[in-house]
């Protein structure tokens, strides 16, 4: 029942995120609002609100770009919610404003629009949050990862004119840094028992090197041998008693002979 709910609530909040950019972008297309002017532009002051408003921002040239944002949005996303659920949204927010802050002070001087950023940051997260914590169910989440967007590390590289490289690095980057500076929390590998009773202030029992009695449980079968002592001196009365026997047997040999 708990999981059913936990899938219900990360998927939700993963297609709302998709659902709202969707929004934007079909007012943006359908009544030409020029919404990129609500971009993030760096170093200007007007540019600043575009912290909070370029990822839901995409360009109207046509339909590729906000297709091919969608779908690692919502699977990202729900990834981070769903595995990540007590530690998403600390997360989520850290790298959406680490992102738009940093390309405000670092970027090209450029309209920056478009989720690509926050993409790279959940990537980059979900990647190293698996292998920092040891814990090998997230750490397979994080296989996962590699396997669908390994390709997307070559988009932190100025290559390709017209794409904000630079989103694609600060993201990565941020996504990074709060999988180390949340590390202590969200799922954690298991303890084992040694680890427990340390913690507890507990010292084992039976350590290899304490001699200790082995106890015997009460089920466990027990053989009593009793043992019989015989003094030395019994059996030399024996012989004593044996000889003189002998010779009464002797003597009357004798006498019957004269």
């Amino acid at each position: 029942m708990l999981q059913k709910k936990i899938t219900r609530i990360s998927f939700a909040i993963s297609l709302t995120i998709v659902a709202l950019m969707w929004v934007v972008f079909f007012f943006d297309y359908a009544f030409e609002l020029h919404l990129y002017r609500y971009g993030l532009y760096p170093g200007k002051i007007e540019g600043l609100v575009g912290i909070f408003t370029s990822p839901f921002i995409h360009s109207t040239k046509d339909f590729s770009h906000i297709i091919n944002n969608s779908i690692p949005t919502f699977v990202l996303s729900w990834m981070l919610f769903y595995h990540y659920r007590t530690i998403a949204l600390r997360a989520f927010v850290f790298i959406y404003l680490f992102t738009g802050v940093t390309m405000w002070f670092l970027a090209r001087e450029s309209y920056h629009v478009g989720m690509s950023g926050v993409i790279y940051g959940l990537t980059s997260f979900l990647v190293f949050s698996g292998f920092i914590r040891k814990n090998m169910r997230v750490a397979a989440i994080s296989l996962v990862v590699i396997f669908l967007y390994g390709s997307m590390v070559w988009g932190i590289f100025p290559n390709q004119p017209g794409v904000s490289w630079e989103a694609h690095a600060f993201g990565l980057i941020g996504g990074i840094t709060v999988a180390f500076i949340l590390r202590k929390k969200g799922p954690q590998p298991k303890k084992l028992q040694y680890e427990i009773e340390e913690e507890m202030g507990i010292e084992p029992v039976g350590e290899y090197w304490k001699d200790q009695p082995k106890a015997h449980a009460d089920h466990e079968p027990r053989i009593i041998v009793n043992y019989t002592i015989v003094p030395k001196k019994v059996e030399v009365e024996k012989k004593g008693d044996t000889s003189n026997k002998k010779d009464q047997k002797d003597n009357g040999n004798t006498s019957e002979t004269n």
